[in-house]
């Protein structure tokens, strides 16, 4: 069950963008190659919060011109 909680918190850490992870690859001494450990990169912090401002921002966007056609469309609907 553990795995399963460290995973689930990784990937939220991956959707917000706070991380970047890459599966690596082991050579054993015998020469076969095995899967290794995830590698964690950590992303500047201020491009974090760029990015996160920037998908705010698209949100706004959007629920604007959401709001715009539900009005034209009650205008629509019910003219004067």
């Amino acid at each position: 069950m553990k795995i399963l909680t460290v995973r689930k918190y990784i990937r939220q850490l991956e959707e917000r963008g706070l991380i970047v992870t890459e599966p690596t690859e082991v050579i054993t001494k015998a020469g076969e190659k095995r899967n290794g450990n995830l590698l964690f990169t950590l992303r500047p912090i201020q491009e974090v919060i760029d990015q996160h401002y920037a998908r705010q921002l698209e949100e706004l966007e959007l629920a604007t011109e959401r709001q715009r056609a539900a009005t034209l469309l009650r205008q629509q609907e019910s003219p004067a």
